[in-house]
């Protein structure tokens, strides 16, 4: 589904992937692991095409989507969803105003269309009976489900998560775990989600990537990360979670 080859960017003279390459293939759940700063968050802005390379190629669903122009990448965005770490949910809004926007203003669907897929996300992010709550009267937890929701309320192939569980106490953040992991059971989708916390990869990931000085260090089947020896993963497979 998503793959990058070879890919360096720099931040001015700061070189923050080099030549880094991994693939995310459909109904898999992978992770890409690290520490913070070191471009987790930048790997998935690549995915969706919101940067570019400095070298390498990005490819989506078999495109080369690494030079193209801005009109061009709208229907293979459409192909992934993103949750974001902080959210960014309309304050303004309610839970169903929320997720009913992008339907309303980018598809112009059907009035009860957006009220059948709407509804559909409120059942699937157990969500029920706060559909006009603002998202201010939530809990972490269940904003993060409504931003699950809006993601998935587009039909995509993936979906792409940035930091889902950062900030969520033990319990949230298993129920946002839960969801994910049900996405690929349930939806027949796949995901790719970075993080810090060694216990969410073993907790869902099939796959996973580790990201250290800008290079991938490891990348492969979950359960074979015990076999490393590198220095970096034995290190995080003792403390379990990375520095911020």
């Amino acid at each position: 589904m998503i793959e990058l080859r070879n890919v360096t960017l720099k931040y001015g003279e700061k070189l923050v992937l080099d030549k880094v390459s991994l693939a995310v293939q459909d109904n898999t759940i992978k992770a890409v692991l690290g520490p913070s700063g070191v471009g987790k968050s930048t790997i998935l802005k690549l995915m969706l095409g919101l940067i570019k390379p400095n070298s390498g190629q990005v490819f989506v669903d078999g495109l080369d989507i690494t030079s193209m122009k801005e009109a061009d990448l709208y229907p293979i965005r459409r192909k992934m969803g993103i949750v974001f770490q902080g959210n960014a949910l309309f304050d303004s809004m309610t839970i169903s105003q929320n997720l009913s926007f992008f339907l309303r203003e980018n598809l112009r669907l059907p009035e009860d269309e957006i009220g059948r897929r709407v509804a559909e996300q409120i059942r699937f992010a157990g969500l029920e009976g706060y559909e006009d709550q603002l998202p201010e009267s939530l809990s972490g937890g269940m904003r993060k489900r409504v931003a699950i929701g809006r993601a998935l309320i587009f039909n995509p192939k993936m979906i792409l998560f940035d930091e889902p569980t950062a900030g969520l106490d033990p319990v949230s953040s298993k129920k946002i775990l839960n969801l994910i992991a049900s996405l690929k059971k349930s939806n027949d989708l796949g995901a790719a989600f970075v993080t810090h916390i060694i216990d969410d990869v073993f907790a869902i990931a099939d796959h996973v990537a580790v990201l250290y000085q800008g290079k991938i260090i490891f990348d492969g089947e979950t359960e074979k990360l015990h076999e490393s020896d590198h220095p970096f993963i034995r290190s995080i497979l003792s403390d379990k979670i990375l520095e911020l």
